[in-house]
Formats: structure tokens, C-alpha cells, sequence
């Protein structure tokens, strides 16, 4: 069981920057299309495959998952994602990485894990009409340094027991950050009643735009549940899932708050 919990905890820092990614999403290209991309040179500090014929974007620079640095990238495809990840796996299993895989029609993510130096590369793939937007993550430290977490943000409460807490955050021109996602041994529906109490206390309205939680929900997987939540100035993604094979709940909670600094 202990092991099994272990394993859960490192696949949640792998779910951490996949959902992430797609929280940030619609931020990341409303927030492009008024201004001129940065350039991608220098932006990576270890070696990262270039997609064929994509113009890369920076997307973070001031990023830190636990204890970790971390960057972030984007670009936009016609090619599937299907396409798209094999690209990236390709690359990483010849370059002898840990490499785990999970595409469909509607995106998926691809990470290699290399323990040599540290590393965690990934790519999140969601598929918008003829168009596939991709999503490209550098993770520089050790699995315990991912897990080591910081001060944590007053405004994402946690289950009591909460297991393997993983802490990211940014501050950008593009938003303000923070993401905290977890494990813990209540049901599903516990944590949904948890969630919709504590975060009315705190002053968020939850969301009733049906759409987007279809959306969100039909793009991070099955089994997954959505709850939206805002107030001014900021809005939190909060999505709930039962880790199958085990009794834990996986939490993974993202909260942006205006347009960065």
C-alpha cells in the first residue's frame, strides 16, 4: 500500500502540470494575441525537442513547482495529438528517459522523467477544432524537491490528511498563480461538499457555466470532477478525481488572480 501511495504521489506532480496547463490555457491566448511574442532564445536551459514547423511562445519564466524551477512554453499545431506525441516520445524513450503516455482524440500529455539530472519534461496537448495547442513544460529538480512544498496559499483550503502535497506557482505578464494539488482518503463526493462549503466561506461564487465544465472535464479525462469558482479579479479551477486501484482522491487546484504584475 505504501508503495502503491508513493507511485500516486509522483503521477500527482505529473497531473499537476498537465492540469495546469490546461487551466491556463484560455489565458494564454487571449493574453498572446495583443502582443508581440518573446523570443524563444536561451529560454531552455537543457536540451528540448523543437516541434517541426511550430513557432514556440514563452508562456512562463518565473514558475516553481515545490521546491523546483520550473518553464513553460506553447505552440499551435494542425497536426493531431495523436501525431504530436509521438514527436516528443519518440525523442525522449531513444534518449533512454521514463516515458508515460496518455492521448486521445481530444489531447492528452506526454512526460519523460530523467533521474540523472533531474529533470521532467512534459507536453500537454488539447485539440480545439483544426487546431491542436501544445503546451510545453521543463521541470528542473529532484522528485523530493517537487514534493517539497513552500508556504502554500490561504485561499485553496485542503481535506484534513491531505498526502503528497504538491505547491506550484508563477508570476508573469501573463497571471498571478497558484496551484496546489494533493491526495487524500475521502470519497469523491466529500470532497465536493468540502469544497463548496469552504469556498463560499471564502467569498467565491460557484460557476454555473455548464459548457466550460464540459469542456475542462472532457479534456483533463474521464471520471474528473470540475468545480469552477470566482470572485474579483481571480477565478479557481478546482477538479476532484478517484485514483483507481486505490482508496485516495486526487485534488489538483489552480487559482489565478489578474494579469500578473
Amino acid at each position: 500500500m505504501k508503495r502503491l501511495t508513493r507511485f500516486s504521489i509522483l503521477l500527482l506532480a505529473l497531473f499537476a502540470v498537465s492540469a495546469t496547463a490546461w487551466a491556463l490555457s484560455a489565458r494564454s491566448s487571449d493574453a498572446s494575441a495583443g502582443r508581440q511574442p518573446r523570443s524563444m532564445h536561451r529560454f531552455w536551459p537543457a536540451p528540448m525537442p523543437a516541434y517541426p514547423m511550430a513557432k514556440e511562445m514563452p508562456m512562463s519564466e518565473d514558475m516553481v513547482m515545490g521546491q523546483a524551477r520550473m518553464k513553460m512554453a506553447w505552440f499551435r499545431t494542425a497536426d493531431e495529438p495523436l501525431q504530436v506525441a509521438r514527436f516528443y516520445e519518440g525523442i525522449w524513450e531513444t534518449a533512454g528517459y521514463y516515458v508515460t503516455r496518455e492521448v486521445h482524440p481530444h489531447g492528452g500529455k506526454v512526460a519523460a522523467l530523467d533521474l540523472k539530472a533531474n529533470l521532467l519534461r512534459q507536453v500537454v496537448m488539447t485539440r480545439e477544432g483544426d487546431q491542436t495547442s501544445v503546451y510545453v513544460s521543463l521541470i528542473m529538480g529532484s522528485p523530493s524537491q517537487l514534493m517539497s512544498g513552500a508556504s502554500g496559499d490561504p485561499a485553496l483550503p485542503m481535506m484534513a490528511g491531505a498526502e503528497g502535497v504538491t505547491q506550484m506557482g508563477s508570476r508573469d505578464p501573463l497571471a498571478n498563480t497558484s496551484v496546489i494539488a494533493y491526495l487524500n482518503r475521502e470519497t469523491l463526493e466529500d470532497n465536493v461538499v468540502f469544497y463548496q462549503k469552504e469556498m463560499a466561506a471564502r467569498g467565491y461564487q460557484l460557476s454555473g457555466d455548464a459548457e466550460k465544465l464540459k469542456t475542462l472535464a472532457a479534456e483533463l479525462g474521464t471520471g474528473i470532477t470540475v468545480l469552477i469558482f470566482s470572485r474579483e479579479g481571480e477565478e479557481v479551477t478546482i477538479s476532484i478525481s478517484p485514483l483507481e486501484e486505490s482508496q485516495l482522491t486526487r485534488v489538483h487546484m489552480t487559482r489565478v488572480r489578474g494579469k500578473g504584475r
